[in-house]
C-alpha cells in the first residue's frame, strides 16, 4: 500500500532590487528552505540608467509569509530604491519529479 503524503505547495517568489543587494537578500533567503534561485541585471524602459537586480527563487507556500516579512524588513534599510517581492504558484505548470527535485523530495 503506498503512503499518501501530503505536499505543500511551491511557489516562483520574484524580487526586485537594487543592483548590488543581491547577496543580502540571498543569505537571508537560506533560513526559509529555498531551494534554488537566480539573479540576473534588469534595465528599465524609462531611462538607460535604471537597472535592478532581479532573483527568482523557488519556496514552499508555508515559508513564504515569514520570507516576505523578512524581505520587506530589508527594504526598509534600502535607501531611496524602489524594491518589490512577489509569489507566483507553480502548482498548475510543474509535473511530479520536478517537485520532487525542487522541494528537496517533498520532506519538511
Amino acid at each position: 500500500m503506498k503512503k499518501k503524503t501530503n505536499l505543500t505547495k511551491l511557489y516562483l517568489m520574484v524580487i526586485t532590487l537594487p543592483k548590488g543587494k543581491k547577496e543580502i537578500i540571498g543569505d537571508m533567503l537560506e533560513k526559509y528552505d529555498v531551494t534554488a534561485y537566480l539573479s540576473t541585471l534588469a534595465r528599465g524602459a524609462i531611462e538607460k540608467t535604471f537597472s535592478k537586480e532581479l532573483m527568482f527563487c523557488v519556496i514552499k507556500e508555508d515559508q513564504i509569509k515569514d520570507a516576505m516579512l523578512n524581505i520587506q524588513d530589508k527594504f526598509a534599510r534600502f535607501r531611496n530604491n524602489i524594491s518589490m517581492v512577489y509569489a507566483i504558484p507553480l502548482d498548475s505548470i510543474i509535473g511530479v519529479s520536478s517537485y520532487m527535485a525542487l522541494s528537496n523530495g517533498g520532506k519538511r
